[in-house]
């Protein structure tokens, strides 16, 4: 059976979730990592994954035309990297 395109991106963010509870949980010093990924954006292998797996749902979801304005609006050149500030 082929998923909804609602359904891939909720496995998607569930996945982000989990990778960044995973993290936060698996670590002693969890929540402080969680703090420092969010003013550095620097995390482990899972979680990055996970936000490249979301990006490229999202990307993949976007029409192009609706892609290209959103990042006009915010004056920056169409990729993937910046599709989950929205």
């Amino acid at each position: 059976m082929l998923n909804s395109p609602a359904e891939v991106l909720r496995k998607a963010i569930e996945n982000l979730i989990n990778a960044k509870l995973h993290d936060v949980l698996s670590h002693r010093d969890g929540l402080s990592r969680l703090a420092a990924h969010r003013n550095s954006w620097v995390a482990s292998d899972d979680v990055r994954n996970a936000e490249k797996r979301l990006e490229q749902v999202i990307s993949d979801l976007l029409p192009r035309g609706k892609k290209e304005r959103i990042h006009a609006e915010m004056g920056r050149d169409c990729s993937a990297s910046c599709l989950t500030e929205f």
